[in-house]
């Protein structure tokens, strides 16, 4: 959405004079004209393009009985406009009808103010210039108000790291200024391990603080031109242009131990901190944009996970040649989750009766609060799992 500033302080505020008399729309501009720009229209379409076209109108100045579109139809079409600025455009009444039904319904379509004819000079320049202000506060309000949002949306407010959404917008112009092989590009993704167990025990304050203790490790062991961004949760992500696998492996390791190496310590609790770190090359793995990348990179963080935790790996669950060989521990929910979500299956077979028991808590819980009735099934799955046991 373009943000609509308002006028600087050294220009006239601009009102648009809605009346099919041309000596009415005179009459207007004359009293009003020392103060404000004046444009005008005859009749309410043709004020309702006007104020479509130039954002700089600040109050509408319209008479009810019109051609082609009445006052009334006007202010109701610019009060169910898409845009903020036209929907909010303050809009005064003019008329030469005194009855409280003009007036009711005038207010009922959206009206701020109404002047009856003939026109009390001092009365429409007093209520322009109050309806212009109030514009003038609203417009500056939005324009901060949606500083601050894109400034949020930029910057993760707890830890002052880079956004996903910058990483998003950052990682794909890089990409897009790549030209051949020869310009490298890593990205490394990070998941502390067991982060939900330590928040769980530990409680959000803890948690909270252990996440800013991770973030400034991680800008004290990358470089200025290297961009890092809190994804979510415990989860951190690298952009490291100009470098490639071998020496974006040497940053992992670097950062694995510089984590692991003391634990984090708050009040007085100490607790042991280890990452599970993917990383992913542009040109020796799959995915050409930053969304592509991102995935290999979750897929190798689960499969370190997977591993043991505490541990960089450069191939995915998915990617590895001989899998009989590989010694999975009993993955965890979210671990499992992203097994499935990486077509691995199979690898979960051994350990699913302790994963369905892991849930189980959460099953009864939900039949519990949501009445679901699922009593009877519950009992036959505990009977089935004890038996597999």
């Amino acid at each position: 959405m373009t943000t609509q500033n308002a006028p600087a302080s050294s220009e006239k505020p601009r009102v648009l004079v809605v009346d099919d008399s041309r000596v009415m729309r005179k009459a207007i501009s004359k009293f009003i004209q020392a103060e404000f720009d004046v444009a005008e229209a005859d009749d309410g379409e043709a004020g309702w393009q006007k104020l479509t076209e130039d954002d700089q109108i600040q109050v509408v100045i319209a008479d009810v009985l019109m051609p082609k579109l009445d006052g009334y139809a006007l202010i109701c079409r610019i009060r169910a406009a898409d845009q903020t600025r036209i929907r909010d455009v303050p809009v005064i009444v003019i008329t030469g009808a005194e009855d409280d039904d003009t007036r009711e319904r005038a207010f009922a379509c959206g009206a701020n103010d109404f002047i009856t004819k003939p026109i009390d000079s001092a009365r429409l320049l007093t209520c322009t210039r109050t309806q212009a202000k109030l514009d003038q506060t609203a417009r500056k309000l939005a324009h901060d108000v949606e500083a601050i949002d894109d400034k949020l949306a930029s910057i993760d407010p707890l830890t002052q790291l880079n956004s996903r959404r910058i990483l998003l917008q950052r990682g794909n112009e890089e990409l897009a200024n790549i030209t051949g092989r020869s310009d490298e590009f890593s990205l490394i993704k990070l998941d502390i391990d067991d982060f939900k167990v330590i928040y769980g025990q530990h409680g959000d304050d803890c948690g909270d603080r252990l996440l800013v203790w991770l973030a400034k490790i991680l800008v004290a062991q990358t470089r200025s031109e290297d961009l890092v961004a809190r994804t979510g949760g415990g989860e951190f992500v690298i952009m490291a242009p100009t470098t490639g696998r071998l020496d974006a492996a040497i940053v992992c390791e670097r950062l694995r131990g510089a984590i692991s190496a003391e634990p984090f310590s708050h009040d007085s609790v100490t607790i042991p901190v280890t990452a599970s770190i993917g990383l992913v090359t542009l040109g020796r793995d799959r995915g050409n944009s930053i969304e592509e990348l991102l995935t290999v990179a979750e897929g190798r963080v689960a499969s370190a996970k997977a591993a043991g935790g505490n541990r960089l790996s450069v191939s995915d669950l998915a990617e590895r040649e001989d899998e009989d060989s590989i010694i999975v521990e009993q993955p965890d929910i979210d671990t499992a989750l992203r097994m499935l979500q990486n077509g691995n299956p199979g690898k979960l077979e051994p350990y699913l009766a302790d994963l369905v028991l892991t849930v189980l808590p959460l099953i009864e819980l939900c039949n519990n609060k949501l009445s679901l009735d699922f009593e009877y099934e519950l009992d036959v799955l505990r009977k089935k799992l004890s038996e597999l046991k």
